[in-house]
């Protein structure tokens, strides 16, 4: 399971969408170091639609050969076309079993889904019947909309008791999530719903008939072949005194008197293209036809407009028991609404009304303290967002479509929010530009989805701070905002992800972040940056890997934990100052010693530490401190991003960190055809690393540190070397280490060598080196016989060093020479040298 755990975290740094994400190949490696020897036959139960390529999940076919037995069923999976999409498979569907039998399926199937709700029961064996039987009537035909109310009609018709409190609900819902529900959505048709055993005359769909059995306790109604709508009888359910759900789809009645207006247990109303048989006369409902309203729990309304008149009378009755109200294209008011006035409503749908319901006042979701859930899509006349603060329970709000808005937030939304969408993509209908100029759902403690989409041509302000998103997608393909200005995160913690549009964000953007895992400030041509795992760089650098998501040229990375950064230190960076180790005492002066050379008497030795100067970073800044570790990195993105963040660097300063070997692991200095050579690096310092082996691993056959003119490291105890050894290349390279001007190296014990010439580097600026405390130190730069053979043959015997000035060697005790091939130096001013007792030449 860590393994499982490890991926996902690295999927969530990607911003994988969790539907999408692939198998792990680590453990179909596993997987097939088990099976690969065996012969078996394979059962496999697939969840899906379509058929899986089980050798992405190491089980080998080409082993196995075709005993492998498929079941594309469970969890009431319909699985249409399933015939068309094995291969060569042979399918098998057994059909000759009684209608016990395949209740005795569904029974057992039902039981092994209700196991993962924990409340239901044999009462689930029911539900899924329910959603059988009717679906194999009238599925093909009738909108039974199951996504929305699967879980509705179960608790309304009955088989689900206790509809008067929450929990009969919950259990509902529950239940609803654990059905691939999207299969009944699809007009599809069980090929064995007809053969299961159902209450006789109970649930009941009629595309023909008006007559309603009096035992029916669920009633759905359409016109098929009839293109004019159904005309329904005024005593057409007179006897239906144990009616629950009922759905009139494509009828004409009078609604001021509704032939269903005897139904006292009427719990789910949904009328679907509905019109009204007087629709012109000026008529009052009586209040005994209205009574029904007392019993609703749930109304769903598609095109059709009931203009029910805002009376005390009728909104009392609707406002007792009722929990939902779903509105498509249509209506249930005259003029205006105030939803607050219902105070048991749960859930409340409102898209594409066909008249405003706003009453100006903005007031009218004021207290609704049960709302949950608020769909507002396609409602393009609201300008401005109704509070929402006394909706204390609210946790999802949808506002696509509503292009209209001018903003949404901070002021008037709940903390409870724990979702939110907004998508301005045009319709067909409606194509009109989105108005929207700032959102911000800061505060929203809760927050954990936050869905943006389409064209925001006016967006100017997003700001989610203190919210729990994971992941914010602002990729091309889901939002376009080209006046984007600010990009406000502060505070959000479970924060792992920023998918950027292709070519970032727009220009003076101004971004700030603060999580768990980063803290960012970007504006004004300049960022500043803190990471505490490296694994969110790959957030700042964009997918195409050609920029940082920051229009800025001016960069300061810095990758460590805070918490363990010192505070000298953190005074020193508030001065974009890095300062250099501490100053050990000075060396003891009065030597002698001779050299072959030159003799070196009564001079006083500098030990680096006192003139060594002030780092100060460059305009492209990268620093790795404390807490920062390469080996968690799996993430080929994250690889390239680092990569490329570290060829963008002027400048680098390594510090205090105890869990790095090197500064950049070898297996992460190539990937897909982008390798790390430190292109403008110009500024290096390394110090204080107590495990650092190698500080830099070397891409053979490519230029690197071309720009690199000064290198300074200290206090590297298990340091081995500087630069990695290559293999070599009899080749001269004049553009790697050009510009190098000055090596300074202190207190490195373990330090064998610095650079080998593994191919002829000419190191033509180098000015100073300068060398102490490094006791196994033999040879500075080392030279493979290859190129030694080469100097002598084509350089006159001697390696060229033209602009090298000052030599300072100190307590170099192994030391046996700068160079194996012959130095020329023509420049050199100083040589001081200390403690190399093993030199028996020096240049």
């Amino acid at each position: 399971m860590d393994m499982f755990d490890r991926q996902d975290e690295e999927d969530d740094f990607k911003g994988a969408d969790e539907g999408s994400r692939a198998e792990i190949q680590d453990v179909g490696a596993e997987i097939y170091q088990v099976v690969q020897q065996e012969k078996q036959l394979l059962v496999f139960h697939n969840g899906s639609g379509n058929t899986i390529d089980l050798n992405d999940f190491g089980i080998p076919l080409s082993v196995w050969g075709s005993r492998v037995l498929w079941t594309f069923r469970g969890r009431l999976r319909l699985s249409p076309g399933i015939s068309n999409k094995v291969d060569n498979s042979h399918p098998f569907l057994y059909h000759d079993w009684t209608a016990l039998r395949w209740n005795y399926l569904l029974q057992k199937e039902a039981r092994e889904i209700s196991g993962y709700t924990d409340k239901l029961g044999e009462v689930s064996e029911e539900c899924c019947l329910y959603l059988l039987s009717l679906n194999s009537q009238g599925g093909n035909i009738m909108d039974y909309d199951w996504a929305t109310h699967a879980s509705n009609y179960w608790v309304c018709d009955g088989i689900i008791q206790g509809g008067h409190g929450d929990e009969a609900w919950e259990a509902a819902a529950a239940l609803h999530q654990h059905i691939n529900i999207e299969d009944y959505s699809s007009n599809a048709l069980p090929s064995f719903g007809h053969e299961l055993k159902t209450p006789p005359k109970r649930w009941i769909f009629s595309k023909e008939s008006s007559v309603v059995h009096p035992e029916s306790t669920s009633f759905f109604l359409t016109t098929v072949a009839n293109p004019s709508l159904r005309h329904l009888p005024y005593d057409m359910f007179h006897q239906s005194d144990k009616l629950c759900v009922l759905k009139l789809c494509r009828c004409t009645f009078n609604f001021s008197s509704p032939p269903f207006h005897c139904c006292h247990k009427l719990r789910f109303l949904g009328l679907d293209s509905c019109q009204d048989l007087q629709p012109e006369q000026d008529k009052k409902q009586d209040r005994q036809t209205m009574d029904f309203f007392k019993s609703l729990w749930v109304i769903d309304i598609c095109k059709t407009d009931w203009d029910l008149p805002a009376s005390p009378e009728i909104i009392e009755k609707m406002a007792a028991n009722i929990r939902e109200v779903h509105i498509k294209k249509g209506r249930i008011w005259c003029h205006n609404f105030a939803w607050r006035q219902l105070q048991s409503l749960h859930k409340l749908r409102v898209s594409e009304p066909t008249s405003p319901w706003q009453t100006c006042k903005m007031d009218e979701f004021i207290d609704m303290v049960k709302l949950e859930f608020l769909d507002l899509t396609g409602d393009s006349t609201i300008q401005v967002l109704p509070s929402m603060s006394g909706a204390t329970s609210l946790k999802i709000l949808v506002l696509d479509g509503c292009v209209g808005l001018e903003h949404v937030g901070p002021e008037g939304l709940p903390p409870s929010l724990e979702s939110f969408s907004l998508d301005a993509r045009a319709t067909e209908d409606d194509k009109k530009e989105a108005k929207i100029s700032r959102i911000s759902l800061a505060g929203c403690a809760r927050l954990v989805n936050f869905r943006l989409c389409g064209s925001l041509p006016n967006l100017e302000d997003l700001d989610l701070s203190g919210t729990l998103v994971k992941t914010l997608d602002l990729k091309d393909q889901m939002v376009q905002a080209r006046r984007l200005q600010k990009i406000i995160l502060l505070g959000c913690m479970q924060l792992l992800s920023i998918l950027w549009p292709k070519n970032g964000m727009p220009k003076d953007t101004l971004l700030s972040i603060d999580c768990s895992v980063c803290h960012v400030q970007a504006e004004f041509h300049q960022a500043y940056a803190t990471i505490m795992d490296i694994r969110f760089l790959q957030t700042l650098v964009l997918e195409s890997n050609v920029d940082l998501c920051w229009k800025s040229t001016r960069f300061h990375l810095k990758l460590c934990v805070p918490a363990c950064s010192n505070k000298v230190e953190d005074q020193s960076n508030k001065k974009n100052t890095i300062m250099g180790p501490p100053r050990p005492k000075s060396l003891i002066p009065n030597a002698y010693i001779t050299y072959m050379d030159f003799i070196a008497n009564n001079i006083t030795v500098d030990d680096g530490y006192n003139s060594a100067p002030q780092f100060q970073p460059l305009g492209s800044h990268v620093e790795i401190g404390d807490g920062i570790s390469f080996t968690r990195m799996e993430s080929t993105r994250a690889m390239r991003a680092t990569i490329f963040v570290m060829n963008k660097a002027k400048s680098l300063h390594v510090h205090d960190n105890s869990s790095v070997s090197t500064v950049i692991p070898e297996h992460m200095m190539s990937k897909e055809n982008e390798e790390l050579i430190w292109e403008h690096l110009e500024s290096c310092h390394v110090v204080r690393c107590p495990k650092m082996h190698t500080v830099f691993n070397i891409v053979w056959g490519y230029c690197k540190f071309e720009e690199l003119v000064e290198f300074w490291a200290a206090d590297l105890p298990t340091t081995h070397c500087i630069w990695s050894k290559e293999r070599t290349l009899n080749a001269e390279d004049n553009l790697s280490f050009a510009k190098l001007q000055s090596i300074h190296l202190f207190s490195c014990p373990r330090l064998t060598f610095v650079l080998v010439m593994s191919v002829l580097y000419t190191l033509r600026s180098l000015e100073t080196l300068h060398i102490s405390f490094c006791g196994d130190l033999r040879k500075v730069f080392p030279v493979e016989p290859e190129i030694l053979t080469r100097i002598a043959t084509n350089h006159k015997g001697a390696l060229e060093f033209p602009n090298l000035k000052r030599i300072y060697l100190h307590q170099l005790f192994k030391l046996q020479q700068i160079c194996e091939a012959k130095m020329f130096a023509p420049k050199l001013e100083t040589i001081r040298v200390r403690g190399c007792i093993a030199s028996k030449q020096i240049v």
